[in-house]
Order: C-alpha cells, then sequence, then structure tokens
C-alpha cells in the first residue's frame, strides 16, 4: 500500500499582517507551520502503513522554505519527501496547483492519496477533488475514519447534514477532517533528510504549467478589522428588550425579501446550483436574481431539491437533476455547462458544493474562487470577494475563464422570494457512481443549521454538563435560533459535529450571534468574523469575547437564559 501525502506550508494566520500602502500581506518574519489538518493527513497516512504494511511519500508544492514541513513528516514517521519548487510555478492558483500535484503524482502511481480538508490560509477545499478528477481517481471530502478492505476503502464522512459511510473503490483522493485522528508529535531527530528529501522542478515533471497561467486572479486586496466597539449592558429588562430587538430585526422574523430575476430578453444566462440545502438554494437564487439586473441576463438554478419544495425561489427556471450522490451530479450538470455555456455558475460553499465545484472547475479547466462572501457584477466580469487568512483579508478576485464559477458561504445572502413561478426542467442523471453509500444519519432535528440561520447561539465551557443543555435548546427553540459551540463542547459530545463553530468547524455568518458562556479563543472568533450583531454573556468581565461583541453583558449564563425565557414569557402574556 502506497500512502501519498499532499500538505502545505502555511503563515501563521493569527500574526498575517496588512500593509495599508501596498495592499499587499507582509509575510516577512511570519511563522511558518504545516497545515494543520494536513499532518493529521501525515497520521492518517502513517496508521495507515502500520497496519496494512506500505509506504507513505509526503509531498509538498512550495519555496525551497516548505522543505522544512517534509522534515517534520519525516521524523512523524513518513518513509519519504518531496519538494516541488520551481520559480516557473509562482502565483499558481488552485487550478495550476492541481495540474502540478496530479502530473507528480502520476508517476508516483499512489493507492491512496490524502490531504487536509482545506489549508488554513486560503480554504478552498479545491486541490483535492480537483487532483481526483485529473487522476481520474475516487473522491471524498471531509472524511473522519478510514478503513482499507480489500481493493476498496470504508470512510466515514461529514457535511453540513450529518454523517454517513462510503466504500470507494482504491485508487482514491480522501480529504480528511481535524476528527480523523490526533496528530503524533515528532520522533528521532538522527535523520540524513538530504537522502530521504528529493527536490523536483519544472524540468523533471513537464507539466506545461506556469503560474502565470493561472484563470483566477487578484484584483486588489483589503483588511478588514472588526470594528466592533463593545457597550456592556446590565442584565435587566431593558438591556432583554434591547436583544430581543436585534433578534426580531433579522430577517427571519422579518421575512423574506422580495426579488424578481431581470424582466427583459436575453440569450446569455446566470446560473446558481440548489444542492440538498433549500435555504442556501434561496440564498443563491436572490443573490444572482439581483445581479441579474447589473448583466441583463437570465437566471436559472439547477439543483437536486424537489420543485415542490422551491416554490417561490427567484429564477426563471430551475432544473432538477434527480440524484443525492455528487458524482453523477457532476457528470451531468458538467456537460449541461459544456453545452449551454452560462455566463457563470455559482455552487454553495458546503461539503458537497465544494466537491462538485471542483470536479467540474478540473474536468472543464475552468478557475474557480472559494467561500465568497460578496459578489458584484461589473464591466461584464463577477466580482469575487473572497476571505482569506482566517477571514482577516478579503480579496476580490475575477475569474478568465467562462463560465465564471465561484462557491458562496451559506448565510451571507439574505433570502428572497418570487410572485412569479420557474420554469420546470426535468434532467436525467447520469449513471456512474463509483462510491457506494453504506449508510447516513442526519443531525437530529433539533439542532437547526448553523450556516443557514440568521440568529445562532453559541455555547462554551460554561454549560459544564450535557444535562443543562436542554437550557440551552429551550431557548433557541424560543427564539427561533441555531445552537452552535466551541469545539471542547463538541468533542465532549454535547452537540453534534456540525455544530461546531471556528476554524476547524464552520464559519457562520447570521444576523444575531449570542456566545454563551464561551471564553473567546482565537480558533473560535475567526469563524463569526462575519456575524452582523454580536452579543456574549460571560462571568468574567476579562473574558476575551467581549472584544469581538457588540453587546456584553456580565452574568452567568443561566441566569441570562432563565430571565430572557421569562420575559419572553411576559411578552406573550401582556
Amino acid at each position: 500500500m502506497h500512502v501519498l501525502v499532499f500538505a502545505k506550508q502555511i503563515p501563521n494566520v493569527n500574526k498575517i499582517e496588512f500593509d495599508p500602502l501596498t495592499m499587499r500581506i507582509r509575510r516577512e518574519n511570519v511563522e511558518l507551520t504545516m497545515n494543520s489538518f494536513d499532518r493529521k493527513a501525515v497520521e492518517e497516512g502513517i496508521r495507515i502503513r502500520e497496519k496494512h504494511g506500505g509506504t507513505v511519500s509526503v509531498a509538498t508544492m512550495g519555496p525551497p522554505s516548505a522543505a522544512e514541513i517534509l522534515k517534520e513528516a519525516i521524523l512523524m514517521g513518513a518513509d519519504h519527501g518531496y519538494l516541488i519548487t520551481d520559480r516557473i510555478y509562482a502565483g499558481a492558483d488552485t487550478l495550476v496547483t492541481s495540474r502540478v500535484l496530479s502530473k507528480f503524482a502520476s508517476g508516483l502511481a499512489p493507492d491512496i492519496i490524502l490531504a487536509g480538508k482545506y489549508t488554513l490560509d486560503g480554504e478552498t477545499s479545491q486541490v483535492p477533488p480537483e487532483v481526483a478528477e485529473m487522476l481520474h481517481f475516487a473522491f471524498k471530502s471531509s472524511i473522519s475514519s478510514i478503513e482499507i478492505d480489500g481493493g476498496s476503502a470504508v470512510v466515514e464522512f461529514e457535511n453540513e447534514e450529518g454523517i454517513g459511510r462510503y466504500r470507494v473503490p482504491i485508487p482514491a483522493v480522501f480529504s480528511v477532517s481535524e476528527k480523523i485522528n490526533r496528530a503524533r508529535g515528532p520522533g528521532k531527530d538522527d535523520i540524513n533528510f538530504d537522502a530521504r528529501i528529493t527536490v523536483i522542478g519544472e524540468n523533471e515533471l513537464q507539466t506545461g504549467s506556469r503560474g502565470s497561467d493561472s484563470p483566477t486572479s487578484v484584483i486588489d486586496t483589503v483588511k478588514i478589522e472588526s470594528g466592533r466597539r463593545v457597550s456592556f449592558l446590565q442584565l435587566n429588562e431593558e438591556s432583554l428588550k434591547i436583544i430581543d430587538g436585534l433578534v426580531n430585526a433579522s430577517p427571519s422574523a422579518a421575512g423574506a425579501l422580495q426579488v424578481e430575476p431581470f424582466n427583459g430578453e436575453s440569450r446569455k444566462e446566470l446560473w446558481g446550483v440548489a444542492l440538498n440545502d433549500r435555504e442556501v438554494a434561496f440564498q443563491i437564487a436572490s443573490k444572482i436574481s439581483m445581479l441579474s439586473a447589473k448583466a441583463h441576463m437570465h437566471v436559472r438554478m439547477v439543483g437536486n431539491i424537489s420543485p415542490g419544495e422551491l416554490e417561490g425561489m427567484p429564477c426563471h427556471e430551475y432544473c432538477q437533476i434527480a440524484t443525492r450522490e455528487n458524482e453523477p451530479f457532476s457528470d451531468t450538470l458538467s456537460e449541461m455547462i459544456e453545452k449551454e455555456a452560462p455566463a457563470c455558475v455559482i455552487f454553495p460553499s458546503t461539503v458537497d458544493g465544494r466537491e462538485v465545484s471542483g470536479t467540474i472547475a478540473a474536468r472543464l479547466g475552468l478557475g474557480l474562487t472559494a467561500d465568497c462572501i460578496e459578489l458584484d457584477w461589473e464591466d461584464g466580469r463577477l466580482i469575487q470577494h473572497k476571505p482569506a487568512f482566517g477571514g482577516g483579508i478579503i480579496a476580490r478576485i475575477v475569474t478568465k475563464t467562462v463560465p465564471q464559477m465561484a462557491t458562496v458561504r451559506p448565510g451571507v445572502f439574505r433570502k428572497g422570494v418570487s410572485a412569479s413561478k420557474f420554469g420546470l426542467r426535468k434532467i436525467e442523471a447520469q449513471d456512474r457512481c463509483r462510491n457506494s453509500r453504506l449508510s447516513f444519519e442526519k443531525t437530529p432535528e433539533a439542532f437547526r443549521s448553523i450556516t443557514s440561520s440568521a440568529v445562532v447561539i453559541g455555547i462554551g465551557r460554561g454549560v459544564k454538563t450535557k444535562e443543562r443543555l436542554p437550557e440551552v435548546m429551550e431557548l433557541a427553540e424560543l427564539l427561533g435560533a441555531a445552537v452552535g459551540a466551541t469545539r471542547p463542547i463538541v468533542d465532549s459530545g454535547f452537540v453534534p459535529r456540525q455544530q461546531q463553530i471556528g476554524l476547524t468547524g464552520y464559519s457562520i455568518s447570521p444576523e444575531v450571534y449570542i456566545a454563551l458562556g464561551l471564553s473567546g479563543r482565537d480558533n473560535h472568533v475567526v469563524g463569526i468574523r462575519y456575524a452582523k450583531k454580536v452579543i456574549a454573556v460571560n462571568s468574567s468581565a476579562e473574558a476575551p469575547i467581549f472584544k469581538y461583541a457588540d453587546i456584553g453583558i456580565v452574568a452567568d449564563m443561566f441566569d441570562f437564559i432563565d430571565r430572557y425565557r421569562e420575559y419572553l414569557s411576559a411578552g406573550r402574556k401582556g
């Protein structure tokens, strides 16, 4: 069994600085490290070798300094390291990077390729599915366990809806989540690294790829300051009235926006993808319908959701591809794109949306911008606003290829509805499906989606025992809110994995985020950077969460919950 791991050297995202004069990121003297998800991929590769025999190779594409993470991987137990480095690759985006890595991998002929589910500096999740497509390997993302079973692997994966198991034929590419293992530290250091690390460049690979060939390019970047200045309030009826006013002002309370797509004649179309999640489908349809007025184009949604669930969705036409599996959906949609040539295609930045969009981008040779928080239409181009480095930097990106493609973060666009009915077309799905679904366990219905809810309650160690969770859930039910949590709460089994917020969980964009009993460490607050309003309740006035809040209340979280429930009950009685 030959396992190849792709790893990346990244800067410490908490130490990145921005030069407002040059509008560039300062990288000098910033600590460089192996991407934490990739470290877990290295660990998993070593565990597979320990159980089944074989070798583990680790490859990285980057400057000469990236050799340091190969040394770390070898100290952990990897057999060999490959440094893919050449000035000609400078500035490579995910498509060019995937072309180089897939060409390298084809010469090594691994059985399994592992990588982290994304890198913390870019958060695209695009390279693993693109490499898999270029190699014609099977693929599955966000993997939390792998068991080799003959010529296939049984894997557990997680997405926003729940946790499932698949049988995947080998050779395969897997991107792993933070839940897959606990990575070991380095072992003995008396190793001759020169004998264990091979340096490879374009002369050896002959990919014909240059960084300048990248189909996506950055127009400019801007540093995002939080701009939050906390106002401390006492826990009393007046403060609860203010908080409840913010909750009631959220779009979920105010109702959906009325949106109508472009009403004129057009031969061009803007496409959106409705994949599994109804709420996110409405958000995408609403945003591109607004753009259609500027672009003078018709709006088409393509998805796998039943048309009956999408009544009122703003678009001219909905094309249903009746399959719940990503592979036949990708095959069918890519054929439609080739044949009908839309101006742009917008996907949800969900686990499944990233799988599908990455596969199609690689197959059709298209640029793809990940996890956008805003879209504009200027001079015939889709301007894509993408966060990077933990969300502290926003890059404005354009795509040279057509259709222009992007994934958008759930929750950042307001849901709209249309008074007009869309036309319906049903498309037969392609029948290729190498992966076999064995089971799928949906997240309990009591836990609403944190990525598409307008109001989210976040809980931390202040909960202390699982027996007190029902008090939080009751308040959430009264407010129509989702419940999210920090990683320690998820790891303790208080709430499902799908509810984790932060650097190794999900980034959310609710109208109101109510942080109860959580400290506010960096790994968590990067996940709430795009919340419109943050309300923090903590018993310690020194808790870091107050630095990232708009309203702060120094109080026990359960006192707050009791008082808020009493306030809501009194309001109903009145």
